[in-house]
């Protein structure tokens, strides 16, 4: 294995995405529905606003700390013993996230697609998959990501056209009219499985500077919110409020709806064919984080020689964590936000004020080189001063527009729980501005990553006489 890898800020966005849609999608949109009802599709505002919130902090530890992970800079500011204490803390909510993904995973296959298959046969494919990719690094599956999330994009973008035929638009009426403990409980529900975003922090190393990890966290997070949502608004319109909510897979009940002319009617297997490949990736990132955390206690990168080791702990393990699917499903949905808010926001808000005694790495944070080349960008930001301020400004203006839009999205819903019930059509404008907004808010964070990548590009050529 390569100890130094390197993926670009679009790879670091999509897996991202992959990670929070990934398994998000399985399990807990059935008890978004049953509680927020036709408004389950607002379950995404609080976590996205914490996602903003990682997404500055990890941006200000690569500033400071350029080419470590999470694990090695936990040592560095917290010193060896507490930071040891902190990753073991990390290390063991990577365990349970990669044991409830794994459960979640092969029961959802074992129940749609393969009800005749033992469920140890299924758990050790999976086992081997995590074998086979953990003798590789993120640069791999990065790679393997690539193949499949652009499909899976689209997939979710053609899902409205193939189910329009069966939309009945009246079933997600009256537009947030419900009560505010049923938008703060689907919230906060959810932010359990968007807590997953610490997984991203053992990849810091990856990315050249603090703009490109701060761009590709915010738009992986906003594209996942959007997919996810448009995901739940799609199951109220089709199968309304309440059958969702006592629906083992409602996500693949939805899917099962598509009917494109009579004979054409499976269209839910090509899609799955999309779908698992991609969640696939999510398990792998999640087991490649965990190898990388497990090698970091004896102060090393490659983790070839624990890999078999750790497979074996999970193929042990996992058969025992979970008797049956109603169990996979109630610690995936009620018992990660419990774990996820005990430590994570405590955990990083000190990680953030305890690293601002150490210095920011000005020319790695912003160039991704050494001091060797500080002559040669010398020259090169004399010939293209006048656009690198440019672009500074354009990537400034699109952070702007990003924050903006995040408050009117907030603002939107605020008024609308507010004031629905006695006007309902300034919900339903309430609800239409949340949503205008979470489209712009993947537009926006997407030119952050363009402008970072035309800035970087100016700064490499040369001056022309």
């Amino acid at each position: 294995m390569d100890q130094k890898q390197i993926i670009n800020h679009r790879q670091f966005a999509w897996l991202t995405a992959s990670l929070l849609t990934g398994g998000g999608i399985v399990s807990i949109q059935q008890v978004l529905i049953r509680v927020n009802r036709m408004d389950a599709w607002t379950a995404y505002m609080l976590p996205m606003l914490y996602t903003l919130g990682i997404a500055y902090i990890f941006s200000m530890l690569v500033m400071r700390f350029p080419g470590k992970h999470i694990f090695e800079i936990t040592k560095i500011v917290f010193g060896t013993l507490i930071g040891t204490i902190v990753n073991l803390v990390l290390l063991f909510h990577l365990w349970l996230i990669l044991v409830r993904d794994i459960s979640s995973f092969s029961k959802f296959i074992g129940i749609t697609l393969l009800p005749s298959t033992p469920d140890e046969m299924i758990l050790l494919l999976l086992i081997l998959l995590l074998l086979v990719y953990g003798k590789t690094s993120v640069e791999v599956l990065a790679r393997v990501n690539d193949l499949f999330f652009p499909y899976f994009v689209l997939m979710i973008l053609f899902l409205p056209l193939a189910l329009s035929n069966e939309m009945d638009l009246h079933l997600v009426q009256p537009v947030l009219a419900g009560q505010w403990s049923y938008f703060l409980s689907s919230n906060i529900l959810s932010m359990g499985w968007y807590g997953d975003i610490f997984i991203m922090g053992a990849f810091l190393h990856t990315l050249w500077g603090s703009q490109h990890v701060r761009s590709a966290m915010r738009h992986g997070a906003f594209l996942a919110s959007f997919m996810l949502g448009l995901f739940l608004l799609l199951e109220v319109f089709v199968l309304g409020p309440t059958i969702p909510g006592n629906l083992v897979y409602p996500n693949y009940s939805l899917i099962q709806q598509i009917h494109i002319t009579d004979f054409l009617d499976r269209v839910d297997l090509v899609i799955l064919s999309i779908w698992f490949p991609v969640t696939a990736c999510e398990v792998i990132l999640i087991y490649l984080a965990f190898l990388t955390g497990f090698a970091s206690l004896i102060k090393q990168r490659d983790y070839d020689t624990i890999n078999t080791p750790i497979v074996l702990l999970l193929l042990m393990t996992t058969p025992l964590a979970f008797k049956s699917t109603s169990e996979v499903f109630s610690f995936g949905n009620f018992s990660s936000p419990i774990i996820m808010l005990c430590y994570q926001p405590v955990l990083f808000l000190l990680l953030a004020l305890f690293s601002l005694r150490y210095p920011i790495q000005q020319q790695q944070q912003e160039t991704g080189k050494g001091p060797d080349d500080k002559s040669n960008d010398q020259a090169n930001k004399a010939g293209s001063s006048k656009a690198s301020r440019r672009h500074k400004l354009t990537y400034e203006g699109w952070g702007h527009w990003t924050h903006s839009l995040v408050a009117l999205s907030l603002a939107a819903l605020v008024i609308g729980l507010w004031k629905s019930r006695h006007w309902a059509s300034l919900g339903l404008a309430c609800g239409i501005t949340y949503g205008i907004c979470t489209i712009l808010l993947v537009v926006t964070t997407y030119m952050e990553m363009h402008t970072i990548t035309l800035k970087n590009y100016n700064r490499t050529q040369k001056p022309t006489k």
